[in-house]
């Protein structure tokens, strides 16, 4: 039987049947669309994944919320929204820490190849903050949120880790 989600993609809502299929992998199913077979695995402990979907592979990112994912599927970024997890003060959508700080990580491993904003800097939800260069794909890192940037840790050049603290937003 069919496990069932409600997932958000972006500002639409979808219903998703997931059940495993007879090859150790999954069979998914978006809506009414056609069902996929799809294996997805974690590489390391990173924010790395291998997702193969009917056959084809993908080198994907993603990065875990309170109440959804963010991720890097071929240079485009994917928001998948929940309906479980914390939610930030207010009841937003963020992961905020006491004192209302957002602090953006980098997903992954690799260069920092633009910094678009500087400390004091206004920002608008979704806007471009950090461009990280890996694997020869520019990766843009958006604002979940607006605000004012507190403080920026990088700078062009610099090599940074998954999970290096690359500004804070408050």
């Amino acid at each position: 039987m069919a496990a069932k989600y409600r997932l958000r993609l972006g500002d639409e809502l979808h219903e998703i049947e997931i059940e495993p299929d007879h090859a150790g992998g999954l069979r998914v199913k978006i809506g009414d669309a056609e069902a996929h077979t799809v294996s997805l695995e974690r590489i390391n402990e990173g924010a790395r994944y291998s997702l193969i979907v009917d056959g084809r592979p993908y080198d994907i990112f993603a990065e875990e919320g309170p109440t959804d994912y963010h991720i890097l599927v071929d240079g485009e970024r994917v928001v998948i929204g929940t309906q479980t997890g914390a939610k930030g003060k207010g009841g937003a959508d963020f992961d905020l820490d006491a004192g209302g700080e957002w602090v953006l990580k980098s997903p992954m491993a690799g260069v920092v190849r633009e910094v678009r904003v500087a400390a004091d800097d206004e920002v608008e939800e979704g806007a471009t903050l950090v461009v990280v260069e890996a694997m020869k794909m520019q990766n843009e890192l958006h604002a979940r949120r607006a605000g004012q940037v507190k403080a920026v840790y990088v700078t062009v050049g610099q090599r940074v880790d998954q999970g290096t603290p690359l500004l804070v937003l408050v």
